[in-house]
């Protein structure tokens, strides 16, 4: 169910009807990114619990990358690399933004490099952003976004923040910033029911997306739509809770994983469920997020109805996937900044019945190739001087794209969660997949390698086997290549094979 509309949501998008057609090889674009949402958790994915009608449909009319994998398990390194096609090495954002960091190393994107939106923005396309920007300088317009810019958080308490300044213009409270108002397990995801409709954030965001598609007149356009949501904390509609009863959800099979061989990060990460939490505890967070992330697949329905109303389906790139994603229940954590498969694997997309014929993708997609392939589809000319490769081409002929390996970076939790400003703690891990053979080389700790044919939960690290020693070294070697290729930056012991 679409939840009622707010006061935001009762304008018309009746001003696009005058908008020119997006000629064949520039078509309308728009980017929804979520936050933390798994790779598995959507009909489409082979989900059989979770309810997601308007993304499965989009989905089967559609392109769906079913091995998609973000370049860094964390927000602003992962949207960083998503946006510019960079590795986190090169474009040098390494940890997530705040406004007390400012544009601190590692810290922020910096404004030299090039995005998606400066690209479509030099082409003639109308940009506008809406919800977590998240990369550095977030109450300023940059990067081409200048047409429309709502990006709410990490504004710092010298700018007025949008999403705030609206509960408060609609009288109703602000229960993300209240204290105690979510119900937590330990310290797993904060979950609650909503009180109000107009308090969700996905529903602003969305009431905005079509403000901006409102304001298009004669351009073809980009709007990236940044949903924070399912990212705790979790503020769910009651009516949609009540279709997931936290008996019935999953039990993740790693739960209680031991984590015997693994690294000693993995013992001591911020977010390990506590050994008091229970299982039916486990399920009831479980039940708030897929209650969430149906009701992000409604909210998308109100886009996609729109664009249906006004004509614009056909010749519009839809775009459906995650920053990174969300653990929940695996190896005992929830959150993310791992490099296991749910944490570093996500959903991804692309709906453009004018230009893709549906197809599902097996090889699999990095996390810094959309940039390009969605650059080639809009008819610009692809930066040459990035780490991602375009798959416009394959996508176009409904073929199956070239199988590549795909690498992800990572600072230690040290500077992630605990603050650490120390060099090497801002590049501590390097994940590889090549085929089945997942490899995760640490700076400071004992390397992983997972083979995801025969260990599809990833839990016997054959890392230090001799029959293995060969395959670490091939691997090794591949990582250097990468990281040298266009840095190495930071990263640059793991040019040390």
């Amino acid at each position: 169910m679409i939840p009622p509309k707010t006061r935001t949501a009762s304008f018309s998008i009746s001003r696009i009807r005058n908008a020119r057609a997006p000629i064949s090889n520039q078509p309308n674009i728009i980017w929804i990114m979520c936050d933390q949402m798994r790779f598995d958790a959507a009909g489409f994915a082979g989900n059989e619990i979770i309810k997601t009608p308007v993304l499965d449909k989009l989905a089967e009319q559609g392109v769906v990358f079913e091995n998609a994998y973000c370049a860094s398990p964390v927000c602003s390194p992962a949207r960083a690399s998503w946006l510019t096609g960079l590795y986190p090495h090169a474009h040098m954002q390494l940890r997530n933004y705040g406004p007390v960091r400012g544009t601190a190393w590692g810290s922020h994107l910096p404004s030299y490099h090039t995005t998606i939106g400066d690209v479509l923005k030099r082409e003639g396309y109308r940009c506008g952003m809406v919800g977590p920007w998240h990369l550095g300088n977030d109450h300023k317009p940059q990067h081409g976004f200048d047409d429309y810019w709502q990006a709410y958080r990490y504004l710092g308490k010298q700018y007025t923040d949008p999403l705030e300044a609206y509960f408060r213009e609609e009288g109703v409270e602000d229960l993300y910033r209240k204290r105690g108002a979510f119900t937590q397990h330990g310290n797993t995801l904060g979950f609650r029911v909503l009180d109000d409709p107009r308090q969700q954030r996905t529903t602003w965001t969305v009431d905005h997306t079509l403000r901006f598609l409102d304001q298009t007149d004669g351009e073809p356009f980009f709007a990236f739509v940044s949903i924070k949501d399912p990212h705790p904390k979790m503020l769910v509609p009651q009516d949609l809770l009540e279709l997931y009863p936290a008996d019935r959800m999953p039990i993740p099979a790693t739960l209680r994983d031991n984590l015997e061989e693994k690294p000693d990060y993995h013992k001591t990460g911020k977010f390990r469920i506590p050994e008091s939490v229970t299982d039916l505890q486990v399920q009831e967070f479980t039940a708030y997020y897929y209650a969430l992330v149906t009701h992000i697949d409604s909210e998308i329905g109100r886009i996609v109805s729109a664009l249906e109303t006004e004509g614009l389906l056909e010749d519009t790139i839809l775009v459906f996937m995650s920053d990174h994603g969300e653990l929940l229940g695996d190896h005992g954590y929830t959150e993310k900044c791992f490099m296991y498969e749910s944490s570093v694997r996500v959903p991804c997309l692309l709906h453009w019945p004018g230009g893709l014929p549906p197809q599902r993708v097996r090889a699999p997609l990095g996390g810094v190739d959309l940039m390009p392939t969605l650059t080639e589809l809009s008819g610009s000319s692809v930066p040459t001087d990035i780490d991602g490769q375009s798959v416009a081409k394959h996508l176009r002929a409904g073929e199956e794209p070239v199988s590549r390996p795909v690498f992800a970076e990572i600072a230690s939790q040290e500077t992630i969660y605990r603050g650490s400003n120390e060099p090497e703690h801002f590049a501590s891990h390097v994940m590889m997949l090549d085929g089945s053979w997942k490899y995760v080389r640490n700076r400071a700790d004992l390397d992983e390698l997972y083979d995801l044919a025969s260990d599809p939960e990833e839990l016997r690290n054959l890392a230090s086997l001799a029959q293995q020693t060969d395959r670490v070294i091939s691997m090794r070697a591949s990582i250097a290549r990468m990281v040298g290729r266009t840095g190495p930056g930071p990263y640059a012991w793991c040019l040390r094979t």
